[in-house]
């Protein structure tokens, strides 16, 4: 899963159907590792195919475990920086809808009917939190 910022307030999430609920969900980018690829190359390779966007810089934000009473199963969360255009053909079945939102602004997000994967919401909450992090000490963008 992949927190892309275009610049240091603004994230970019897609709108994609979501066969669990038969209907369309905002969310982050996000897809599987290929064979031969690390998780910095998969989150790139996913970037450019969801969003026709590659990322100079990519840096692992945290692992999320999800669902930890079933199922041995973690989700790599990685924060995406310095973005240029750069579309790659995917495995979507349609075109992915690309929208632009304050990270800053998680509220009016989870206020959204369609914006409610936890997994997500957990990410852009940790990524709000590192960068306000980092910014305090300079060390971002």
């Amino acid at each position: 899963m992949i927190v892309a910022m275009p610049d240091p307030e603004h994230v970019l999430l897609i709108h994609e159907y979501a066969a669990g609920f038969d209907d369309y969900a905002l969310t982050l980018p996000k897809g599987l590792v290929d064979p031969g690829e690390d998780i910095v190359t998969a989150a790139n390779r996913e970037l450019m195919e969801e969003c026709g966007m590659g990322a100079h810089t990519i840096e692992p934000l945290i692992e999320l475990s999800l669902a930890p009473n079933y199922m041995n199963h973690c989700m790599h969360v990685l924060l995406a920086r310095d973005l240029y255009e750069q579309r790659l053909p995917g495995d979507e079945p349609e075109p992915l809808v690309v929208e632009t939102h304050a990270i800053n602004d998680l509220t009016a997000l989870l206020a959204r009917e369609d914006f409610h994967e936890a997994r997500a919401i957990a990410a852009l909450f940790i990524a709000r939190e590192r960068i306000k992090t980092a910014q305090s000490s300079s060390q971002w963008w």
